[in-house]
């Protein structure tokens, strides 16, 4: 919906909140949300009325565009904010896991929605998040996730709705979410060493048992990089494709809150954060769902849990049987290489606002998601299935 809509959370009003509520506010007061990279996120709770209002929340989640210009020209190289207004204004109400009811949403009307606003339900009503930091799925969670998201991927498969120009290309062929980011990690890999360095006190790599990733991360970022990219992409293009959250990592996944005493099967999980939805085969869903949110001795059940979610996905969809369970986890294992080039990039725009106060959840969460990734990536050996696919390329034709 284009409209006259507050572009900062310091010009929302208490009439402006009105129109979206449908009830007379008077008053509240604004919390911002961290964690948040491409967009920010604010609560506006203890919200009174004018009058009896008694369907009407007591707070709300508001997200808005990024406020500082790096992150918010990273999210519109990826579309982010058109993305999600597109999903919660055309596809939202029909997919088969649960999504934040959505009160009002508002987009400037450019290709890219540069500037928007989405009012939304505040799950902390009933709900609570997962935190990768502090509070991390543990397997059955992880397990539980993989279920939803087989009911996600087993409705959308080789679907039409594929074929809307904001989820997927009109040749089908697969691009990764983040590829405008990807693709830049020959120029960010050096400044986001740097920047590493400086924020943490240590090299990225100090770690000896790292070797293999430091070995994987230069051919990634190295005079090959386009040819091996490319070959990602012959492989991942080929396979069947569904829709994709692409962002399943642990921050965007609220379930039941623990204190109503709900056992892990009985509990429901909503699922936040559609900035880059889009289509795919189902592997690298699970790489981003896993690579920063699971401990490493949970995420080593990665596989196994794998091939539940494959028998689930081929039980509510049976076409589903051509993906077999060895591409699963062959495109699993690959995409860590897309995302993990990404974060380089991402990290390039987000490492230096770490020194400030605000940014120092932020820094715990990013020093311990390169962590869990890195040793994901030497324990699943993405440097042998990178280093085949590389033998035979020549030198990148230019930088």
């Amino acid at each position: 919906m284009v409209d006259n809509f507050p572009r900062t959370i310091h010009e929302i009003t208490p009439a402006w909140l009105s129109q979206v509520l449908g009830a007379p506010v008077t008053g509240y007061h604004t919390t911002f949300l961290e964690g948040g990279v491409l967009a920010d996120a604010f609560k506006l709770h203890t919200i009174t009325y004018a009058q009896d209002a008694a369907q009407a929340p007591t707070s709300v989640v508001v997200k808005i565009a990024n406020q500082v210009q790096e992150r918010r020209d990273l999210a519109l190289l990826g579309n982010a904010y058109s993305k999600e207004l597109h999903f919660f204004m055309e596809l939202a109400q029909d997919v088969p896991i649960n999504v934040p009811k959505v009160y009002g949403c508002y987009t400037d009307g450019s290709p890219q929605a540069a500037y928007f606003i989405l009012v939304m339900e505040d799950l902390t009503t009933h709900s609570k998040v997962f935190d990768q930091v502090d509070d991390p799925p543990n397997v059955a969670f992880a397990h539980k996730i993989a279920l939803e998201a087989a009911k996600l991927h087993a409705k959308y498969w080789q679907s039409t709705t594929l074929e809307l120009p904001w989820i997927g290309q009109p040749d089908r062929r697969y691009v990764f979410s983040l590829d405008a980011m990807s693709t830049l990690c020959r120029t960010t890999w050096p400044p986001f060493q740097a920047l590493y360095q400086q924020m943490y006190g240590r090299a990225i790599f100090a770690d000896p048992a790292l070797q293999p990733v430091a070995e994987l991360t230069a051919l990634l970022c190295g005079p090959k990089s386009r040819g091996i990219h490319a070959r990602i992409y012959a492989i991942l293009s080929s396979r069947p494709h569904t829709l994709l959250h692409g962002d399943m990592r642990a921050d965007n996944i609220f379930r039941t809150d623990p204190a109503l005493g709900r056992s892990v099967d009985d509990s429901t999980l909503t699922f936040i954060d559609w900035q880059v939805v889009h289509a795919g085969p189902p592997g690298p869903e699970f790489t981003e769902a896993w690579m920063h949110s699971l401990t490493p001795e949970d995420r080593q059940h990665d596989t196994a849990i794998l091939q539940q979610y494959h028998e689930a996905l081929v039980a509510l969809n049976p076409a589903a049987a051509a993906y077999t369970y060895a591409m699963l986890v062959e495109d699993y294992t690959l995409s860590f290489c897309f995302w993990w080039t990404a974060i380089i990039t991402l990290g390039v725009g987000t490492l230096p606002l770490f020194d400030k106060p605000e940014g120092q959840r932020m820094k715990q969460l990013w020093g311990q998601g390169v962590q869990r990734a890195t040793t994901a990536m030497r324990d699943l050996d993405c440097l042998a299935h990178i280093t085949r696919l590389a033998a035979d390329l020549p030198e990148d034709a230019q930088a």
